[in-house]
């Protein structure tokens, strides 16, 4: 039989879809030129990114960032189907399930026909042109009549029909393979978090649940000691001995030379920059708590380190009660919440200054320092983040299976032109951690967000807007805001993290004046002459798109506690609108 081959495991362009081995055999596989199977069809209209203005069909383009996906236009131009495939001049294919446009000028085709049954069936047959990837080129562009020459190798029945059920039933097993790995994987995450954290599982014991709902119903007393001691005034009685940490320049270390960790001031990843092989005369022992001198972020460092800078302070517990793990940790965020608001970079801590400051501890009733309840109180917390991430988990696999269950994939589209972003040198990712920091006229200010987990959309973001208290009145009031932005263009990150904006709140860097509020509706990205009737318009100096805020005025929101000082700038910037993330603003657990 011309054309034919049995399953022998052999591989083809276009025929192997999954590394993982399937437990379903085609009963053999024909070759096909896809001009045999497919229409082709191409727009009619040059659309371009400028005409992307998020209403109408979807306009699709060539390349693979968004499958292709640029996003809505309403400027009139053909409508193709959808349960079709695109395939444009560089080989990249992919399944449609819903309505789209296409240009003129970048060569996409639009391929139809009776062999698409259904949405499984398409992502076979994409799957089986991916080959196609490697032949087409810039120097080689695949026009139709190249692409319709090429072969695809399907699964057939004994009588030479292809074999769709096959092909449906490969997809399911592969999604279905993919829900299990992800459950797998869960699991696994689940179990290394308990090995680490040092617990069998996430319950709480009777203690730790009541340390927890005393310090939340706060029911703990506590008592304010000093710092450190004053030994200028023969004062003895600070709960640590603090000393400036060495200097170590990153440019004087190798990342990834040792296994000893480099510590500097930043935010993220504990302040691991590196692991590195160094001078042991400059390193610092650990179990100890170190504070940036210039950025206040306080961690505590279990492991001997290396420090990056002289004017970090490193903090020994002097009582070795206080110098176990959980504990540390309790004071970490103890210190956090009493010298954060005190200290800022034009104003930095310093071992002179740190003399005169104060942190607050759990007491017993007699007034001694409560270790019990700190290593108590530390644990269930752990216990609890555990927990919060492995439901998060859990929801990641519900959803993939509602997708696969309900067999649709909708598109991954951004209203707005979108640019690629790139994160800045200084903001390059550190080992684990990746802060998101995007400056624009509305900064995003992510720390230790993955990229990942922005785009999935799974973020509550809040916009923080530092207003005049002479205009404050009539902003606030307004329930509906279009806020300019002086860009034409923002990065596809940008773009998520303000779809991912469900708050607002108006301030002046002070706590007690400041208003959060929910939004009432997705925020929007329009062009001027786009604004609704009814929107108070702000920033609008050079703004070349304006943001649609929509939120109940007669509402505040209750998103429990908040520190706004948390996330406070100083300078100019201090009155640039930002987002960051809600759990950004909220005070912590200690009380």
């Amino acid at each position: 039989m011309e054309g034919w081959t049995s399953f022998k495991g052999r591989v083809w362009p276009g025929k192997t879809i999954s590394p993982r081995p399937s437990k379903l055999k085609a009963w053999a596989y024909k070759k096909f030129k896809i001009g045999e199977l497919f229409t082709a069809q191409t727009g009619d209209t040059d659309l371009q990114q400028k005409d992307i203005d998020g209403i109408g069909c979807f306009f699709v383009n060539s390349g693979v960032e968004g499958q292709g996906i640029k996003g809505k236009t309403s400027r009139k131009a053909k409508v193709f189907s959808s349960n079709t495939i695109t395939i444009d001049f560089w080989g990249n294919a992919y399944y449609r399930d819903f309505e789209y446009k296409m240009a003129t000028h970048n060569h996409v085709f639009s391929l139809s026909g009776d062999i698409i049954k259904n949405r499984n069936v398409g992502l076979y047959l994409v799957a089986t042109m991916s080959y196609m990837r490697k032949l087409f080129s810039y120097a080689n562009m695949g026009t139709w009549t190249k692409i319709k020459e090429q072969l695809i190798f399907l699964p057939v029945l004994q009588n030479g029909e292809i074999d769709f059920a096959f092909m449906e039933s490969r997809i399911r097993e592969m999604e279905e393979s993919r829900i299990r790995e992800m459950e797998e994987s869960r699991i696994r995450e689940m179990e290394a978090y308990l090995k680490v954290s040092g617990f069998a599982n996430c319950e709480l014991t009777e203690h730790e649940k009541s340390s927890y709902g005393k310090m939340k119903q706060g029911q703990v007393k506590f008592k304010t000691f000093y710092v450190t001691d004053d030994k200028k005034n023969k004062r003895y009685n600070g709960v640590f001995n603090v000393k400036n940490s060495h200097n170590i320049l990153q440019s004087s270390i190798v990342a990834g030379s040792g296994t000893t960790p480099y510590v500097t001031a930043g935010e993220g990843n504990n302040s691991i920059y590196a692991y590195i092989s160094y001078d042991e005369d400059q390193i610092e022992e650990g179990n100890a708590i170190m504070i940036g001198g210039k950025t206040m972020v306080v961690t505590y460092q279990a492991e001997d380190f290396f420090s990056n800078d002289s004017h970090n302070l490193v903090l020994y517990a002097k009582d070795d009660k206080l110098r176990n793990e959980l504990i540390q940790l309790f004071m970490v965020a103890s210190l956090n919440k009493s010298l954060k608001p005190i200290y800022s970079w034009g104003d930095s801590i310093s071992k002179t200054k740190i003399v005169k400051d104060k942190l607050k501890l759990p007491v017993t009733d007699a007034g001694f320092i409560d270790y019990q309840f700190m290593k108590t109180y530390i644990r269930a917390v752990e216990k609890l983040i555990v927990q919060k991430v492995y439901d998060w988990r859990a929801k990641e696999v519900e959803a993939t299976k509602s997708i696969v269950n309900d067999s649709v994939i909708t598109p991954t589209v951004l209203q707005q032109k979108s640019i690629p972003y790139l994160l800045p040198e200084d903001k390059a990712p550190k080992m684990v951690a990746e802060d998101i920091f995007i400056p624009c006229s509305i900064e995003i200010r992510l720390q230790s967000t993955k990229r990942e987990e922005l785009l999935g959309g799974n973020l509550d973001l809040i916009l923080m807007y530092a207003i005049a208290p002479i205009a404050r009145h009539k902003t606030e009031s307004a329930s509906r805001i279009a806020l300019g932005i002086k860009e034409n263009q923002l990065s596809v990150e940008a773009i998520k993290a303000l779809e991912s904006v469900h708050y607002i709140m108006f301030h002046y860097w002070k706590n007690a004046e400041a208003t959060p509020f929910e939004l009432v509706a997705p925020t929007c990205l329009v062009d001027k002459k786009n604004i609704p009737k009814g929107f108070l318009i702000r920033q609008e100096k050079d703004a070349k798109q304006f943001l649609l805020i929509e939120y109940n005025a007669e509402q505040p929101a209750n998103i429990s506690e908040y520190d706004i000082l948390k996330v406070q700038r100083k300078g100019n910037s201090r009155y640039i609108p930002f987002v960051c993330k809600l759990d950004n603003i909220k005070v912590d657990l200690i009380e």
